[in-house]
């Protein structure tokens, strides 16, 4: 055999053992449901097709002004990061009892904003929220439960409001 025949079989071989490798996955599709098994690396794709509850609970920053009425603040208030990583990093600090700490750092942050609109907050607080996904997602943002776990003033400036 030649060199060349051996890298030619070399070749043919490692095709057919990544081609196994992805297809591998398809014999999933000739179980039941009930017995189908997803495992890394070989993924069956749960994902995709994984029961989800209808429901979702959100820890996260609501400000309100003087007449009650309500906004979702931007995650910028409470931390550096991307929005998950900062989302993570609130639902921590709500965990191990850092609620209003968090609540009247955010309000000193909302007090310093440019924005006419946050400016007009007078309060803010931190908030779980569960919503469902689907009147969620069909633009009734009101949730189904929530529970305040800390409320702080949003601090005038002086000669402000």
């Amino acid at each position: 055999m030649t060199r060349a025949d051996r890298s030619r079989a070399t070749a043919y071989l490692s095709l057919a053992a990544l081609t196994a490798v992805v297809l591998l996955p398809l014999r999933q599709n000739a179980r039941p449901a009930a017995e189908r098994r997803d495992g890394f690396p070989l993924s069956y794709f749960p994902m995709f097709s994984a029961r989800r509850s209808s429901t979702g609970t959100v820890v996260h920053l609501v400000g309100r002004d003087a007449e009650g009425r309500e906004s979702v603040l931007h995650h910028r208030h409470a931390g550096t990061g991307g929005l998950n990583q900062v989302r993570r990093q609130i639902r921590r600090r709500v965990r191990d009892g850092g609620a209003q700490l968090l609540a009247e750092a955010v309000a000193a942050s909302v007090a310093a904003s440019t924005s006419a609109a946050e400016r007009a907050l007078s309060e803010v607080a931190v908030v779980t929220s569960v919503c469902d996904y689907d009147r969620f997602f069909a633009g009734d943002t009101t949730p189904l439960r929530r529970r305040t776990h800390a409320t702080a003033p949003v601090p005038t400036r002086a000669g402000a409001r």
